[in-house]
């Protein structure tokens, strides 16, 4: 997908040339990134709560509200918002967040996608992505690529703070640069060992931690598991020495309690995202959390 330009995009966005932009971002993940370059320059906020599944978020006209007067949206991209946001954004009458439009930044454009699938995508498959997975924050270095992303369409919105920008994306990838050798460190006692998720939302996170994947509790995406497939599961975390059950606490945590308890793993609940329980304020907070949990199982 091609990039505009920060040149051209400044010949697009002429009235949005002053300070205070208003951001508006689909999930809290995406607000922290956003927070982190803009710092108190520019006004930011989540249609979406940590807490909260972003595959199911309501549509209230409120969020089609905030959307008006937004300078840019930012979201994720890969239909993980089809369900809810653009209805959002047909109400908002801001052509300007529109598809395609000069103030709409897909998260996604920024990175390499993992999990695109092959072959004719239907119901049939469930609830699959045609455009690959887009639970990507949860590898730092593809957070640093939508931060960069962020920075470059922020200075394009407001020249006058460009270089503010830039600065304080540089002073973001500094500390995440520093945290990743820790983060690493401590995974390192389970590095190459398989753990079961909910859903597939780690695969991310795995391909940087060298940790690997034996399955997801749902038999196809969005799917509930049914008592076969859970029995299954139990037979492949026995064979495969599984000893984490990994979840969202956004997710009932009922059929990773079955699996764990036959197969004597653990399960591991942590957040969905920036905000997914207290204090997980940050982006650094939410990926420490993640490594912590997960780490956590070699003990």
């Amino acid at each position: 997908m091609r990039t505009p330009s920060v040149a051209s995009l400044a010949l697009l966005l002429p009235a949005l040339a002053a300070a205070d932009p208003r951001i508006v971002t689909t999930t809290e993940g995406l607000a922290a990134l956003a927070r982190e370059v803009a710092g108190g320059r520019a006004r930011v906020e989540s249609l979406s709560r940590g807490v909260q599944d972003p595959h199911f978020v309501d549509a209230n006209p409120i969020l089609a509200v905030k959307l008006r007067d937004a300078d840019l949206l930012v979201d994720v991209g890969l239909e993980l918002e089809v369900g809810w946001l653009p209805p959002l954004v047909t109400q908002s009458r801001n052509a300007r967040i529109q598809p395609g439009g000069p103030a709409r930044l897909t998260a996604a454009s920024a990175i390499q996608v993992l999990d695109v699938p092959t072959g004719v995508v239907d119901r049939s498959r469930g609830d699959l992505h045609a455009g690959g997975n887009p639970h990507f924050l949860t590898d730092p270095r593809r957070a640093l690529q939508v931060a960069a992303a962020i920075a470059e369409r922020l200075a394009a919105l407001d020249p006058g703070g460009a270089d503010a920008y830039r600065g304080n994306l540089a002073a973001f990838r500094a500390r995440i640069d520093a945290a990743i050798p820790r983060w690493q460190a401590a995974l390192a006692p389970v590095k190459g060992r398989k753990l079961i998720t909910q859903h597939r939302t780690l695969p991310y996170f795995l391909a940087w931690t060298g940790l690997e994947s034996a399955g997801e509790l749902e038999p196809k995406p969005g799917v509930p598991p049914p008592p076969a497939h859970l029995a299954d599961l139990v037979q492949v975390a026995r064979r495969e020495g599984v000893k984490a059950i990994v979840l969202e606490n956004y997710y009932d945590r009922r059929s990773a309690d079955v699996v764990a308890r036959h197969a004597g793993a653990k399960v591991v609940q942590i957040p969905g995202d920036v905000g997914g329980e207290p204090g997980v304020g940050g982006y650094e907070q939410y990926i420490g959390v993640l490594v912590d949990r997960i780490a956590g199982t070699a003990r």
